[in-house]
């Protein structure tokens, strides 16, 4: 509790320093705010278009409503059982938990709303969008409080209830250790959300997602949601093929990440992770 405490502070500073309330693009001209407008698109009223700033760029804008500027982000929490691995003495959930914490604080210094959703293969936990610092504590409390009921994973599900659920541009942080998740990539949800918000796979590592603990010997391996289970040995052979399946298995990951056009962060158990989780928080907003 203290440490997230001490978050809170933390993140509320920075993200004051950097004054990201105002969202301001690079792309601005003389009497034009671009973040008060939008290109016009099929559908949109042609009685809100802005003469003057459609003559600047050159391309027909509206005017936005301040409900179309503001912003909202949802939390995506992976709580399935390999989760709750870890080779140092902090495990995945809890990183996870600091992670979600972060980006709360964040959205609430920022006057976002901001929404958690829970998953393994089914829906675990969720709270709906609001603003408030009273409202981030109770998403860091349900979070670190929930008992999953499922130790499986269905990397679809999420997007499939977010898919009719969402109707105003929003910030989707989705944390996991993404094992597993190949198939999820041709979900038609999944890519539907890439183009109509602004989705940022946030990717937990262990050490023990790229090599294997040195020494030599037999290691009991024990996964968490088939349950099922192998006696591995610590062979030079046996470190060499693992070393190079989790490589391949990163390189596959983020050529996915690449191919909807997703910016991403890694980030690892028992490593430094807050000034470079804020720093991908602050540029995406300053993007949108």
């Amino acid at each position: 509790m203290e440490e997230l405490r001490y978050l809170e502070i933390y993140t509320r500073k920075a993200v004051r320093d950097h004054h990201v309330g105002d969202y301001r693009s690079p792309l601005r001209g003389r009497g034009f705010e671009f973040d008060q407008h939008k290109r016009y698109q099929h559908g949109d009223d042609y009685r809100q278009i802005d003469w003057n700033a459609t003559a600047r760029m050159g391309f027909p804008y509206v005017k936005k409503d301040f409900e179309e500027k503001e912003l909202s982000a949802v939390i995506i929490a992976d709580l399935s059982r390999s989760m709750d691995c870890g080779s140092l003495d902090a495990t995945k959930r809890e990183l996870l938990v600091r992670i979600a914490a972060t980006l709360a604080f964040s959205a609430a210094t920022d006057n976002m709303k901001v929404g958690l959703l829970g998953f393994t293969d089914r829906i675990e936990l969720e709270l709906p969008l609001k603003k408030g610092a009273a409202h981030s504590w109770r998403l860091v409390e349900a979070l670190w409080e929930t008992k999953p009921g499922s130790p499986r994973t269905n990397f679809a599900l999420p997007f499939e209830h977010l898919l009719t659920r969402l109707t105003t541009s929003t910030l989707l942080f989705f944390i996991s250790d993404f094992i597993q998740v190949e198939n999820s990539f041709h979900s038609h949800a999944l890519r539907h959300l890439a183009r109509k918000h602004d989705l940022m796979p946030l990717v937990i590592e262990d050490r023990w997602d790229q090599a294997l603990p040195g020494g030599s010997g037999f290691l009991r391996w024990h996964d968490a949601e088939s349950e099922g289970g192998m006696v591995l040995n610590l062979s030079r052979h046996n470190k060499s093929v693992y070393r190079t399946l989790m490589r391949e298995r990163k390189v596959s990951l983020q050529r996915s990440f690449y191919n909807l056009n997703l910016d991403h962060l890694f980030l690892h158990v028992g490593a430094p992770y807050l000034d470079a989780l804020l720093g991908f928080f602050l540029a995406r907003k300053r993007h949108k």
